[in-house]
């Protein structure tokens, strides 16, 4: 799996989770906790993922 690849992947599992989290509760924050909100689940992914799924450049 390329770079790009791993990269899209994490992004779309980002906002599967997202949209997991009921709409109540993301409602109550602004755009800056929404945004900072997406960016932490995005960064635990990554680790998750990078522990299961090698990317390499090769592809």
């Amino acid at each position: 799996m390329s770079e790009d690849e791993f990269d899209q992947l994490v992004d779309e599992a980002t906002h599967a989770v997202n949209n997991l989290i009921p709409d109540r509760f993301l409602d109550r924050l602004g755009g800056n906790a929404r945004s900072g909100l997406l960016i932490s689940i995005n960064d635990a992914l990554t680790a998750i993922l990078r522990d299961v799924i090698e990317p390499d450049d090769e592809a």
